[in-house]
């Protein structure tokens, strides 16, 4: 049986390819520093984005957009700005996004919200 963070790691995997189909590139993964971690850094057109990447097996618990509250914001936000002040000096712009993965059975949906501050 496998645990919650091997799991998270399958739909972080599956969450890369999705949004590297998509035009994105990685620049790191799993980021973590004193304030949080971040699953995904990309870049895209000059922009670096910072995503979460949320897994649910069912809307049992709610959907995946819905684990993302106001503290899961601030702790992002923290930890992006901490990695644009220590590990990135050629990038202006970036946002906080998040990925959301609904698996029920075979199908799969993807709930992304480019910026989750707009």
């Amino acid at each position: 049986m496998k645990n919650k963070r091997s799991i998270g790691k399958i739909y972080e995997e599956l969450a890369l390819k999705h949004l590297e189909d998509k035009g994105f590139i990685l620049v790191d993964k799993n980021y973590f520093c004193p304030f949080g971690e971040i699953d995904l850094i990309l870049s895209k057109k000059s922009i670096l984005y910072f995503v979460e990447v949320k897994y649910r097996s069912s809307l049992a618990y709610g959907s995946p957009r819905q684990a993302i509250n106001a503290k899961k914001m601030e702790r992002m936000k923290k930890t992006a700005l901490h990695y644009v002040k220590t590990q990135s000096n050629t990038f202006l712009k970036f946002n906080v996004s998040f990925l959301g993965i609904l698996k029920v059975e075979e199908n799969i949906e993807y709930d992304w919200i480019e910026n989750i501050f707009s």
